[in-house]
């Protein structure tokens, strides 16, 4: 039988290729169905019509069939191997051996594509990697030159995901060197050496590069215990020995470090990773190294396998010049519904698998929830219920059995309410939710609100950054399914205190939906009893000088700015006419004229810009010079913020993007912000979520401002460079901006981004160290909260201005836990 009669054979054994007189579904080198849309192809994607004109004949119509022919057989290729393993199925083995037996004969005709697909599937599939290690093995054993060819690709991706920071691609990939002494590609010693790797540098070292390292090296250790217990008991030990010192003395000086802890009436299991992967490892190696949860394949092909040639890899090289904040902090596999403790290693498992899926294919979230529905196809049927494969779903119960829906939504709450900081955008998290739910539609939707229940049950012990973070995507989630949610089940919310957890959580909520929506249908969904956690007219502006709320002369002025902006007036206009009628107030000091006209004109130009975004935005750029005029000192400022807060009070979203534009247009700056935010009047609604929202804006535009001159300062260095080395004296002025002019502006921006750190951290101090500076424990609670968000979100920021916040901040007069958040922080930066 020729080539192409053995393809399509294993094919259809594989499931890979369609018998019959269908016409055959083309899919990628990923398994995707290819779309045919010849109309949108691009020139150089038409396929050739050799030299014969426009019907096509010619002599190069042959050379064209077996370049399709190849490109066929190709595609066949990289779809097998995608689908190989897709279940625990009886065939498993067969189709392992019948899919090595083909990529071995046929791997010098394909090597490319074989490899660059292999590849692939152990970075993307991370589930499948017992699957793929087997695969490897079979390779190996049946021609060591191709075994060699597959482990040096892997060995040189590893070695590029390390110099790159890519952790959750290199954790994914230890896991499956760490099944290759299994298949006996590689030995023991080979293994160790990689794992000492990263133990090495960890060693003593109470750092976020120690953790990321040692948490990699564990979760190898736990894929390869039994492969080393077999072959290397004494190394085994010597690894795991130093791995739970490094635990033991990690976990002492975090033991007051509350700034990662999501809930905090959860179990140290709950808080601390490692001690909860290293109590994993104890108990599998209770179990003699068995990790039944997931099938081991290579057993299958345990006589073939033990002739195999073992393959020497080059020592790892561990990165050492990458930023503290860039290291991988694993999330807490936080517990939502009830699961059998008896099921723990198993639960992890599972997690671990779901996180890396999650982790590996953030880049599609179509895909990722396809595959998500995957991952429990390569378990034992008595490891977890499936409830999208139950013939009766509503029969499972959670405290009897895994759920492998609930741990789905586990890990997925887990990532979105990760500390420090999530991994990846929240709008990622949402995003998968949504396509989760579209795939399974009635299981989905139960499970996640189940578990968002259970979440808000326990919203008084959770961090204040995650309930933000759980309010944002609970109500970009709710508006993508028809903003049905049962409301009902909060009711009691309404009765609580005004600034009591859940009823904050809920209301912060609704407001969400109302911007994502409008008020009258949002009103309309929710119960009578809940109408009071929302406004009772649609947002809009609170203008202050209505014509009931004015004296004689005060009307004047505002008829006649009215008027002047309605007519498409100038700021010198505008100008003008606050100086003449002002100017005539003669019992009114100078200083107070100044200040009544200010308001003046900051309230007209906020109304001119009411309607839209870009009605605001055209109107503050249109008065920017006067608006500027009014704000040259530090309390002129003020007051035009404090202006704009009162005038969008009622319209929180607005309020936010007008500050934004200010800051950006010059009108006011950063410490302007900070200072109208931490004003007496907020005493008793430090829960109120816009602030934080106009805080973190503010800080992050500081932060990206330093970054972008940053940027500029090294392509200006790098122009001067060139410019010396191609010709001294060519003419300054061509080569771009100057050093000097660069290196100044970078000096004055980190400035003022000291300046915005020290001053917001001593507001915070000065509030939480006072008696006056909350209204009630509740207050100060929600307050302290934001403190530890503002220090661990800006850690950085916060270390590299130590000294000032030594001298100026973190005094004798900051109270015990401010003093502590402060040492938390500087430690989690380390």
């Amino acid at each position: 039988m020729d080539m192409f009669g053995l393809y399509v054979r294993v094919a259809g054994r594989l499931g890979g290729y369609q018998r019959g007189g269908g016409a055959r579904r083309d899919v990628d080198e990923f398994g995707r169905e290819r779309r045919s849309r010849p109309h949108n192809r691009k020139p150089y994607e038409r396929p050739s019509r050799g030299r014969g004109g426009r019907g096509g004949h010619g002599g190069n119509q042959g050379s064209g069939s077996m370049v399709d022919e190849s490109n066929d057989l190709e595609s066949r290729l990289s779809s097998l191997i995608i689908k190989v393993g897709d279940k625990n199925a009886p065939t498993l083995q067969n189709n392992l051996e019948a899919l090595s037996v083909v990529l071995e004969k046929d791997f010098s005709k394909h090597e490319i594509t074989v490899l660059r697909t292999f590849r692939q599937c152990v970075l993307e599939l991370p589930w499948k990697a017992p699957v793929y290690s087997t695969l490897a093995g079979l390779l190996n054993a049946k021609n060591s030159d191709t075994g060699a060819k597959v482990i040096t690709l892997m060995h040189e991706v590893l070695r590029m995901s390390l110099a790159a920071g890519q952790w959750g691609s290199v954790k994914v990939l230890m896991r499956f060197f760490a099944l290759q002494v299994e298949t006996k590609t590689i030995s023991a010693a080979t293994l160790l050496a990689m794992i000492d790797a990263f133990l090495q540098p960890a060693a003593g070292k109470m750092t976020a590069q120690g953790s990321c390292f040692v948490f990699i090296a564990m979760s190898t250790l736990l894929w390869a215990g039994r492969a080393l217990r077999e072959n290397a008991p004494d190394e085994l030990e010597t690894r795991l020995l130093a791995v739970e010192q490094f635990v033991q003395v990690y976990t002492e000086a975090n033991a007051g470090n509350t700034l990662t802890t999501v809930l905090h009436d959860a179990p140290p299991k709950g808080v601390n990773i490692l001690e909860n992967l290293l109590a994993t490892m104890r108990a599998v190696a209770d179990s003699g190294w068995k990790i039944d949860a997931i099938c081991a394949p290579h057993a299958m092909f345990a006589s073939e396998l033990a002739q195999a040639t073992q393959h020497e890899l080059p020592a790892l090289e561990m990165p050492v010049d990458l930023p503290a904040g860039s290291y991988y902090t694993p999330p807490e596999f936080l517990q939502l519904v009830p699961h059998p403790p008896e099921h723990a290693v198993r639960r992890f498992v599972m997690q671990d698998l779901i996180a890396d899926t999650i982790t590996q294919l953030e880049g599609n979230r179509k895909d990722c929830a396809k595959y998500l529905m995957q991952v429990h196809g390569l378990c034992a049927e008595d490891v977890c219920s499936v409830m999208t494969t139950a013939q009766n779903p509503e029969d499972i119960d959670p405290e009897t059995s895994l759920v492998y829906e609930y741990m789905v939504a586990e890990v997925l709450l887990g990532f979105l309410m990760q500390l420090p900081e999530g991994r990846y955008r929240e709008m990622y998290y949402t995003s998968l939710a949504i396509e989760l739910r579209k795939a399974e539609p009635q299981i989905m939707a139960m499970v996640l609100e189940t578990a968002v229940e259970n979440v808000v049950a326990r919203i008084a012990s959770m961090d204040v950054e995650c309930v933000n973070r759980l309010s944002n995507w609970l109500a970009v989630y709710i508006s993508n399914f028809g903003f049905q949610w049962d409301w009902a089940k909060w009711e009691g919310a309404v009765d609580e205190q005004e600034d009591a957890p859940r009823r904050r959580f809920v209301q912060e909520t609704l407001l969400k939906l109302v911007r994502l929506s409008y008020l009258d249908r949002i009103k309309a969904l929710l119960p009578e009893t809940c109408l009071s956690l929302i406004p009772a007219k649609a947002p809009t502006h609170n203008f202050k000088f209505t014509l009931q709320a004015m004296d004689e002369r005060t009307r004047e002025v505002s008829v006649a700015m009215g008027k002047c902006l309605k007519n498409k007036g100038t700021a010198d206009q505008a100008l003008e006419i606050l100086e003449s009628h002002y100017s005539q107030w003669a019992d009114v000091d100078a200083e107070a004229r100044q200040t009544l006209a200010r308001e003046m004109l900051t309230e007209h130009v906020l109304l001119l810009g009411s309607k839209t975004f870009s009605h605001m935005l055209n109107a503050i750029e249109k008065f920017m010079p006067a608006l500027q005029k009014f704000g040259e000192t530090a309390a002129a400022k003020l007051q035009i913020a404090q202006v704009v807060e009162d005038f969008w009070r009622k319209n929180t979203q607005f309020m936010a993007i007008t500050i934004d534009k200010l800051i950006n247009y010059r009108v006011i700056d950063p410490a302007t912000v900070v200072a109208m935010l931490f004003d007496a009047s907020h005493v008793g609604a430090w829960n109120q979520f816009h602030l934080w929202e106009i805080l973190r804006n503010t800080v992050n535009k500081v932060n990206m401002r330093v970054e972008q001159l940053q940027a500029r300062l090294a392509a200006a260095q790098a122009a001067a460079s060139a410019m010396v080395a191609d010709d001294a004296a060519a003419d300054p002025a061509q080569s771009g901006e100057s050093v000097e002019h660069v290196e100044l502006l970078l000096e004055q921006m980190k400035q003022e981004q000291r300046d915005v750190v020290v001053l917001t951290a001593g507001h915070f101090v000065r509030l939480l160290s006072s008696g006056d500076g909350c209204a009630s424990e509740l207050d100060r609670a929600w307050l302290q909260g934001r403190f530890k968000e503002f220090m661990r979100t800006y850690r950085q920021q916060v270390v590299d201005n130590e000294a000032a916040l030594e001298s100026q901040v973190f005094t004798g007069e900051a109270s015990a836990d401010t003093r502590q958040v402060f040492d938390s922080t500087r430690m989690l930066a380390a």
